[in-house]
């Protein structure tokens, strides 16, 4: 199932499915934030909805799977395009340009990517597979708080959220200009409505990034409380 997108032969193919693998990694991020929101809502909440989520097991293990090959896959074709396009003369394309090739998020799309890559791993050490009811879910009062615990705990540390931020700013630079690849892959191209994809795409990564961001500076700033 996987060697139909791995061997994909031209150019356009390898943007095609590039692209559409990347919006279903944009649609986990959503889906994925959302889930995080809960913590907003207190611990019992924000535990209920992890315990939710591990209740789906081992159904779940499916779509984790499916997750990891996308990824996988999206990530061996644009390692595979950029040595591409590094061998090939470059050549200058007019609509490239204007879709925002030389945008700031553009020129930095290797260097996000690596630091998405590194954050993916970290952050499943750091709470995908934590101990839930481990000493680092033990807050102030002796009490252990779960999952809720863990993440409070870890944004508490200066350092980890500063980190945790950084990667989030890499993640919305990231699909800033991934939206509007997506849209200039697929054909989604006009002189009249680029402007406006561009001001979406921008303006979605800036929301993610400052959504992520948040939970961490909530902890910081003492704006979450254990209720």
């Amino acid at each position: 199932m996987v060697c139909p997108f791995l061997c994909a032969q031209s150019s356009i193919q390898k943007k095609q499915i590039t692209a559409v693998t990347g919006l279903f990694l944009i649609l986990f991020v959503l889906g994925h934030l959302a889930g995080n929101l809960f913590i907003y809502l207190g611990h019992e909440a924000f535990n209920g909805y992890a315990q939710k989520l591990a209740g789906l097991r081992p159904g779940l293990y499916l779509v984790e799977t499916v997750l990891l090959l996308i990824f996988l896959i999206h990530l061996y074709l644009t390692a595979l395009l950029v040595w591409e396009n590094r061998q090939a003369r470059p050549v200058a394309y007019r609509q490239w340009q204007m879709i925002g090739e030389h945008s700031i998020a553009s020129r930095l799309m290797p260097w996000t990517g690596t630091v998405i890559i590194a954050f993916v791993v970290w952050h499943l050490r750091d709470f995908t597979f934590a101990d839930g009811d481990g000493p680092r879910s033990i807050l102030s009062d002796g009490q252990s708080y779960g999952l809720y615990g863990v993440v409070y705990n870890a944004f508490a540390d200066p350092w980890h959220s500063a980190l945790y931020i950084l990667a989030m700013a890499a993640l919305g630079f990231h699909l800033s200009h991934g939206i509007q690849s997506f849209a200039q892959t697929l054909g989604f191209y006009h002189p009249r409505y680029t402007p406006l994809i561009r001001k979406m795409s921008n303006g979605l990564g800036l929301l993610i990034a400052l959504a992520y961001s948040s939970i961490p500076a909530a902890v910081a700033l003492g704006c979450l409380a254990v209720r």
